[in-house]
């Protein structure tokens, strides 16, 4: 391996820097124009000698993202109390950007999955969700689900997807304010154990959908 294929961290953070720097704005341009458009979640397919369309009872593979951040995978002022949230930490796209640039490149579905942290149930609720409601009016060619990265008790993050209903807001706050290992503030440690952990998945299988 020589020096030219070592990727210089800085000289790419400095990269993705910039292209975030115009994200804001590109989000607005593409929200105006046809790249958005109306119509249905779902895609007609031109050819239907190997795609099923919608209503025709064939299972069809449709192209989608099943763990996308945004800028709600950010971070936490937690010398205050309750923490304040601070947007863009480890991912910085608006929800609506994503959705925008899944549709550009093919794919029919996507979900976000923001990580947590102390309170992040509440910002899941109060300001993402908002949010994805929004992106699924302006981008309704792109079926848009709701999740998160869950801190999951006695684990490591998991992906955890919640099926598309009227409730699904409350479902993912219960289930990440009762049970996410980080949600608690202060710390709790009987959050990260086993028993919170067989808790948990004996809550998510009672849920309703």
């Amino acid at each position: 391996m020589t020096d030219e294929n070592i990727e210089d961290p800085e000289h790419s953070a400095i990269s993705r820097r910039r292209l975030v720097k115009y994200a804001g704005v590109g989000a607005t341009l593409a929200a105006a124009s046809p790249l958005v458009g109306g119509g249905s979640a779902w895609a007609e397919d031109s050819d239907d000698r190997n795609h099923g369309k919608p209503g025709s009872g064939r299972r069809v593979w449709r192209a989608g993202d099943h763990h996308v951040h945004s800028e709600y995978s950010g971070s936490f002022d937690t010398s205050k109390n309750p923490p304040v949230f601070q947007k863009g930490a480890d991912a910085v796209y608006p929800i609506v950007t994503n959705a925008i640039m899944a549709k550009h490149f093919g794919l029919t579905w996507a979900m976000c999955t923001d990580h947590g942290g102390p309170t992040h149930s509440k910002v899941n609720l109060e300001q993402a969700y908002p949010d994805l409601l929004r992106s699924r009016e302006l981008v309704p060619e792109v079926l848009q689900f709701w999740g998160m990265e869950f801190d999951a008790p006695a684990l490591d993050h998991h992906t955890l997807m919640i099926p598309h209903h009227r409730d699904e807001a409350q479902q993912l706050f219960e289930l990440e304010s009762r049970f996410a290992k980080h949600d608690a503030f202060p710390a709790d440690p009987g959050r990260d154990t086993e028993a919170k952990m067989v808790e948990f998945l004996k809550a998510a299988k009672d849920m309703g959908r």
